[in-house]
């Protein structure tokens, strides 16, 4: 993936108008039932806001995204929002957190750079912390332009996880069309 790709104007407005219809209400309802109110959550890939508005209403929840341009429209929305510039693959931050939580943030990743992710999320959760993630469900990549997603299964994310999570649910859900996407819901292991 071009990794500027949203540091575009145009590609970061098309993303926008696509998401509205799509949100991640299912996603956060299972994170509302595993943790008390008001707990420290990290979004990766903030992207144009829905999400965190949503989490906003029941944690402390700090956004980030790789692209400046989503962080500053975000900003420019809410000026006091807890934003941070983050690479989904390293998370270069000395904060820690209860959850952390993407919405087909990770589906940009390769293999090796998600189990760098799940690595670097075990360091930064506290202890017995949770993440939940959604992708794109099935195996395989697709391309668009710049842009590579790539599919994920129950499979490969039991294996990625194997050793650093303990997995509360790993379950197809529906985006757009039926299972076609998985979510997984883990806590911290050690």
């Amino acid at each position: 993936m071009d990794l500027n790709y949203y540091e575009n104007e145009k590609n970061v407005e098309h993303y926008s108008k696509f998401t509205p219809a799509h949100d991640g209400a299912l996603l956060i309802d299972t994170l509302v039932e595993q943790l008390p109110e008001g707990s420290s959550v990290l979004e990766i890939g903030i992207g144009p806001g829905k999400d965190f508005k949503a989490l906003k209403k029941h944690f402390a929840v700090t956004g980030s995204d790789f692209s400046k341009l989503f962080l500053k429209k975000y900003r420019e929305q809410d000026s006091e929002a807890d934003l941070l510039h983050l690479d989904a693959r390293t998370l270069e931050t000395d904060r820690q957190f209860d959850a952390i939580f993407s919405n087909k943030a990770l589906i940009h990743l390769t293999a090796d750079e998600l189990r760098q992710s799940f690595t670097r999320q075990h360091d930064i959760l506290n202890d017995g912390g949770l993440i939940l993630h959604s992708f794109w469900n099935g195996e395989g990549e697709w391309e668009a332009g710049d842009l590579v997603l790539r599919y994920r299964n129950e499979n490969q994310l039991r294996d990625m996880l194997n050793g650093k999570f303990e997995i509360l649910a790993l379950k197809p859900h529906a985006k757009m069309a039926d299972n076609d996407s998985v979510y997984v819901l883990a806590r911290k292991i050690g």
